[in-house]
């Protein structure tokens, strides 16, 4: 498979915004309100992607497969703190390692860095990415669950690559 992750351009914001909202649809069905697929407002989320893109803090991948753009991929190094933000593919591409080649990418920005944890947010109502970053020796640092909004739900992953 020929899978590549590609900068980001400030012209690949309406992308990433269309990524998000077919990927949330399969994704996030049943967990966010249907109003937020429903009524997703594409201007909105495409002025955050611009603002992360022009961002020196943040880094930003579109993962193509050939020239379709499959998913996107964002971290953001903060002080001290790598926090992967977003790492979403296309259901028909999941299980094919593509996050597994996004979480190589990142652990070597973090050696790269002298960095040797990073973390990141997740639904705990996701059970394929919470599978997922268990699997890639991902620990559970912090939950906060039982909102009457599930998409307020969140887990916090914490890894370590010192051992």
């Amino acid at each position: 498979m020929n899978i590549v992750f590609v900068p980001a351009k400030t012209s690949d914001a309406a992308a990433i915004s269309e990524l998000r909202h077919r990927i949330w649809d399969t994704t996030y069905r049943g967990i966010y309100p249907d109003a937020v697929i429903d009524d997703f407002n594409y201007d909105w989320h495409q002025q955050r992607d611009l603002k992360k893109i022009s961002d020196p803090s943040f880094t930003v991948y579109l993962i193509r497969y050939g020239d379709e753009d499959i998913g996107y991929f964002i971290f953001q190094h903060a002080g001290s703190v790598v926090w992967l933000r977003s790492l979403y593919v296309l259901q028909e591409f999941q299980h094919r390692g593509i996050g597994k080649l996004a979480l190589s990418i990142l652990k070597d920005y973090c050696r790269e860095k002298g960095i040797i944890r990073f973390a990141c947010d997740c639904s705990p109502h996701n059970e394929n990415a919470m599978c997922f970053y268990q699997h890639m020796g991902g620990v559970v640092i912090k939950t906060d669950t039982g909102h009457e909004n599930k998409q307020e739900d969140g887990v916090i992953f914490e890894f370590d690559m010192t051992g």
